[in-house]
């Protein structure tokens, strides 16, 4: 598994990438009509698609917009 950062949980007053659990994201989300992933957001910081955070012993990984609550950390 890919090296993770450790963050704290979002702010709400700062700019985030909404969090949902896998089984509501679905299948792994196809490039846009650009050929592109979109960035994630984590308390204004900027995350390719597939990075992964860790938070509160839940780990997320950016999937195209998203962070998808992938398993533990």
């Amino acid at each position: 598994m890919p090296d993770h950062e450790h963050v704290s949980p979002q702010d709400p007053g700062l700019e985030n990438s909404p969090t949902v659990s896998k089984d509501e994201a679905g299948e792994r989300p196809q490039l846009n009509t650009f050929g592109m992933h979109e960035p994630c957001y984590w308390n204004d910081k900027k995350y390719s698609d597939g990075a992964t955070v860790c938070e509160s012993h839940r780990l997320y990984e950016c999937w195209n917009g998203k962070w998808v609550a992938v398993s533990q950390c």
